[in-house]
This record gives structure tokens, sequence and C-alpha cells, in this order.
């Protein structure tokens, strides 16, 4: 029993210092931001409905329309909408890139994790493979069309966040399934190193300790890396919601306008 205890902590130690990292970078709740209100973005068109009940839209041009009734502007005003719309213009993809990358790191890593405990070609392996294509292909689905142009539109988020928080939940209960379904598949991997390898227990829980760490260093070092664009999207969407309030101060029937609720300007990893 105690063999057995000491064999799951090391697999289960593989597993959480592969992906820890990467599933804190997939966390899409990078900056504590709520959404008040609905946004669509769909070629270079900017679409926010309002909190009173009015819709406003600033074109790629930065052309701003209440309702659909355009706005005349004065300098000043104009350079708030401007900043406003190039603000959220960057964020959006950026956004979407992060996760990306987020989700590639993580697919890395437990392939890595996996693949040692249980060999490349193990059909667990295989199907931690398929799961993460399987995301990733629902992740273009869902925010691209077939010319590749980004479509965001928040009515189909399920929560208030900048970007839904149901695709980490999404993944971590995918992962988390396929963990449990392979425990037993480890138990046994672990088992024939034992009985086929020298039988020396603590050479393989150094073993497997050393692959660890060398996995953790690796993934921690991509995941600083992509903690760092994450700092740059959350100074982005800093500077959209400062340009929003001065819209919603200095331009008539922009009242309603609170789309970005910033909480604080830091991470939430």
């Amino acid at each position: 029993m105690k063999t057995r205890t000491t064999l799951s902590l090391v697999a289960a130690g593989l597993l959480v210092s592969g992906v820890a990292n990467a599933n804190a970078t997939f966390n899409n709740e990078h900056c504590d931001v709520e959404l008040d209100g609905n946004i669509q973005y769909y070629k270079g068109l900017l679409t926010v409905e309002m909190n009173n009940g009015s819709t406003m839209t600033i074109t790629e041009d930065y052309e701003l329309t209440i309702n659909g009734e355009s706005v005349s502007l004065d300098r000043e005003q104009q350079r708030w909408v401007e900043d406003y719309y190039d603000q959220i213009d960057t964020a959006i993809p950026m956004t979407l890139n992060i996760a990306a990358e987020g989700l590639e790191i993580a697919s890395s890593a437990v392939g890595e994790v996996f693949g040692e405990l249980l060999g490349a070609d193990d059909e667990m392996v295989m199907e931690f493979s398929e799961l993460f294509d399987g995301l990733s292909e629902e992740m273009k689905i869902r925010f691209y069309d077939d010319q590749g142009n980004i479509r965001v539109d928040s009515t189909e988020f399920n929560q208030p966040g900048w970007f839904d928080n149901a695709w980490e939940d999404e993944f971590e209960a995918r992962v988390e399934s396929l963990v449990s379904q392979s425990v037993g598949r480890i138990m046994v991997a672990i088992g024939t190193e034992m009985m086929f390898g020298d039988g020396d227990m603590q050479a393989f829980e150094q073993k497997m300790e050393r692959f660890g760490e060398t996995i953790e260093n690796r993934v921690e070092a991509q995941a600083e890396a992509l903690e760092g664009k994450a700092d740059e999207l959350c100074a982005v969407l800093a500077k959209a919601d400062y340009a929003e309030n001065q819209m919603q101060k200095h331009i008539n029937g922009l009242d309603g306008l609170n789309l970005l609720e910033m909480k604080n300007g830091s991470l939430k990893m």
C-alpha cells in the first residue's frame, strides 16, 4: 500500500509540475475585467450594446454612430473614440493569441509527461493529443470565420469576464477526466518499470523527479514569456477602460457606455 501511494504521488507530482504553469497561463482571466453590456467585433466593425438599451458602433475609420445615427465629434472627442477603438482592436487578437499559446504549452507538457510514463504511442497519450487538437479547433470555429477573420460575440459567453471563463473550465474538466482514466494505466507502466528495471524504488523516484524538473523548467520559461504578454494585454485593456470613461463623460448619448469594468490593473493567475 505504501509503495502504491508513493508511486501515485510520483505520477501526480509529474503531472502537476509539468502543467501547472501552463494551466495558469491558459487562464483567460489575466486581468480582473468584467463586461457590462455586450460587444460584437467582426471585420473591423465594433458594436457595443450599452446598459441603457442603446447601441454604439465604431467603424475601422473611427466613425461613431449611436442607434444608427452618425455622431459629430470635436477633436478631443474624436481622439477618445480612436483610442478606445484601437485598444479594443488590439486586445481582441492579443487575447486569442494568448489563449492559443497557453493551450499549446499545456498540450506539449501533458504529452511529454504521459509520453514518458506510458510511451509516446500509448492510446492514452493519443487521446490527450486529440483532446488538445479538438480544443484548438473549437477555439478556431468559435472565434474565426472561414477566411480567418476574427469574430467575437459576447452574447455567446456564459460568464461576464473579458473572454468566457468556460474555456478554462472546459479545459480543466476534460484534462481531469482523462487523468482519472489514465491512473490505472500509469500504475501498470510504473509497475512494469519496477519489475523489469533494477527494482530500486528510490532510483526510480529520482529519475521521475529529474524528468519532472526538466518539464517544469521548460514550461516555466514558456509560461513566463506568455505572462509578459498577459501583462501587455492588461495594460491595453486599462487604456481602453480609460478612453471609455472619457467617452462616457464627454460625448452625448454615451452615458450608458460602461462595457469594461476594471477591478484592478493586476493579473489574476
